[in-house]
C-alpha cells in the first residue's frame, strides 16, 4: 500500500486533501454546529463529505476534454453540491443555508487558499 504514494500524482492529491480537509474542517465545522454539538461528529461528517468529492476533483475532472476555467468551474460546483448534499442527508435538521454556507464557504476557502500557496510557493 506505502507504494501507491510513491505515484506523483496519487501524492499530489493527498497532500492536497490534508490541506483541503485542514481548512474546510475549520470552516464547515462551525457552520454545522446548529444541528450536531458533537465536535468529533461534525469533524467526521465534513471528512466523509470531501472524501467523496475530492477524488472526482483530482482524478476525473481534470481528464474532461474542456477548457481549464470550465473544468475548474465544473470540478468546484461538484464539490459544493456534494457536500451539500452529504450534510443535508446526514443531518436532517440543518437548515438549509447553514448546509449551502458550510459547502460553499468551505470550498471557496479551501480553493482560494490552495490558489495561492501554488501560486506564492508552487506547493501541491
Amino acid at each position: 500500500m506505502s507504494r501507491v504514494f510513491t505515484d506523483p500524482l496519487v501524492a499530489a492529491w493527498a497532500r492536497a486533501f490534508a490541506f483541503t480537509l485542514l481548512i474546510e474542517l475549520a470552516v464547515a465545522s462551525p457552520l454545522l454546529g446548529a444541528a450536531e454539538r458533537s465536535r468529533g461528529r461534525r469533524a467526521a461528517l465534513v471528512a466523509v463529505a470531501n472524501l467523496a468529492s475530492h477524488p472526482a476533483v483530482w482524478f476525473i475532472f481534470p481528464a474532461l476534454a474542456i477548457g481549464a476555467t470550465a473544468r475548474l468551474a465544473l470540478s468546484e460546483l461538484w464539490a459544493v453540491l456534494l457536500e451539500l448534499a452529504v450534510y443535508r442527508l446526514a443531518l436532517r435538521d440543518l437548515p438549509a443555508m447553514h448546509a449551502i454556507a458550510a459547502s460553499a464557504l468551505a470550498n471557496g476557502a479551501s480553493l482560494g487558499l490552495g490558489l495561492l500557496l501554488r501560486a506564492t510557493t508552487g506547493w501541491v
